[in-house]
């Protein structure tokens, strides 16, 4: 059975961090990229960076699907682009900032290359809302958050919920927390 992992929040060092490449497909990947899929549904994400549960591993997974029975989990595995064109501006929200919600300018059109979930190489070209997910999940493998790449006016606007959600940030463990393995 997969496990749920706590989410890390604004605040927490890791999130902040370049995570690590990974050099090849061990089962505990394979056991990693399950478990992230499971808590990304679980916490009714489109979208979950190995970083946002306290691992420093270059692995996110993402779906668009709104039903259940229309899932359909893509896994990107030390993804890297190659293209990026256009420009949209789209109000993102994130796991790691509960309750917060601001307009990013992201590219219309990105083309990534990437490792699936067998480390098969895959290349992809995505639009619109799909570009705009993996742009965001392959920013948390950079340490590039949200905040980041909100003006300045917003963050100000933002602060009493940004220095609440990083009060509870630093209540939490940096390291990665299973919620529960008996799922």
């Amino acid at each position: 059975m997969p496990k749920l992992y706590e989410i890390k929040y604004y605040g927490a060092d890791i999130l902040t961090k370049c995570a690590q490449e990974v050099t090849e497909l061990t089962p505990e990947i394979s056991e990693l990229i399950q478990d992230m899929i499971y808590t990304m549904y679980h916490s009714e994400g489109c979208g979950l960076a190995a970083p946002q549960i306290g691992i420093s591993k270059q692995i996110f997974v993402c779906d668009l699907a709104k039903k259940e029975e229309d899932r359909s989990p893509k896994v990107f595995i030390n993804p890297e682009f190659t293209m990026y064109d256009g420009e949209q501006i789209n109000e993102e929200g994130c796991l790691s900032f509960p309750e917060v919600y601001e307009r990013i300018k992201r590219f219309e059109t990105v083309k990534v290359r990437y490792k699936d979930e067998n480390f098969t190489d895959q290349e992809l070209e995505a639009t619109g809302l799909l570009a705009v997910v993996i742009q965001h999940e392959s920013d948390h493998l950079k340490g590039i958050l949200l905040t980041d790449k909100m003006q300045q006016i917003r963050k100000m606007a933002n602060g009493f919920r940004l220095n609440k959600i990083k009060l509870k940030a630093n209540t939490m463990s940096d390291e990665a927390v299973i919620v529960n393995d008996d799922v």
